[in-house]
C-alpha cells in the first residue's frame, strides 16, 4: 500500500505538468498520495517507503523516456517521505500539531528542492531544461515554502478528518 501511495504521487508529479507559474508548486500533486498513504498505514518510517516507490516509479518513467519532469520537482517528491517521518517522530501529537507536522514536512521537502534548483542555475546545469525561473531570491523562498506548507496543510485535513470521520463510534 506504502509503495502505491509514493508511485501514484510519482505519477502525479511526473506525468502530469500543469501550467502553474508558482514557484514550487509540484509538491501540491504528490503530498495527497504521500500523506493519505500514511494515513491509511501509520508505520515508523512508512514516509521513507513511499520514497521509495516514488523513486522506482520516477526510475521506470526515465527509463521509458514518459512524462517531463524537472529535478526540483523529483526532489521535492522523493524528501516528502523522509521529510514526513522526521516531522513525525517522537511523541504523537493529536490535532492542529499533526496537521502543523505536516505543513512543516512539506517546507522542509520544497526547501531542499529549492535549494536544488538554485545550484542547477547557479552552476548553469540547464542544459536543455529551460526553466521559467530566471531568478532566485527570499520572494521564490517564499513561494517554496508556503506550497510546501499548504500541500502539506491541506493534504493531512483531507487525509486524517476522513480517516478520523471513519474510525469514530
Amino acid at each position: 500500500m506504502l509503495l502505491c501511495a509514493g508511485a501514484l504521487a510519482a505519477v502525479a508529479v511526473v506525468a502530469f505538468s500543469p501550467a502553474l507559474r508558482i514557484p514550487g508548486h509540484a509538491i501540491l500533486r504528490a503530498a495527497l498520495p504521500m500523506v493519505c498513504g500514511m494515513a491509511l498505514v501509520p508505520r515508523r518510517l512508512a514516509g521513507s517507503i513511499m520514497a521509495l516507490g516514488a523513486g522506482a516509479t520516477v526510475l521506470v518513467f526515465s527509463a521509458g523516456g514518459l512524462g517531463g519532469w524537472q529535478p526540483a520537482a523529483v526532489v521535492s517528491l522523493l524528501a516528502l517521505g523522509p521529510a514526513i517521518d522526521i516531522a513525525l517522530a517522537g511523541r504523537s501529537a493529536p490535532g492542529w500539531r499533526l496537521y502543523l507536522r505536516f505543513a512543516v514536512a512539506g517546507v522542509l521537502a520544497n526547501a531542499l528542492a529549492f535549494f536544488l534548483r538554485g545550484g542547477i542555475s547557479l552552476f548553469g546545469l540547464d542544459g536543455q531544461r529551460p526553466h521559467m525561473l530566471a531568478r532566485f531570491d527570499l520572494s521564490v523562498f517564499a513561494s517554496f515554502a508556503a506550497c510546501g506548507a499548504i500541500a502539506g496543510l491541506l493534504s493531512s485535513l483531507v487525509c486524517f478528518q476522513f480517516s478520523a470521520k471513519r474510525e469514530g463510534p
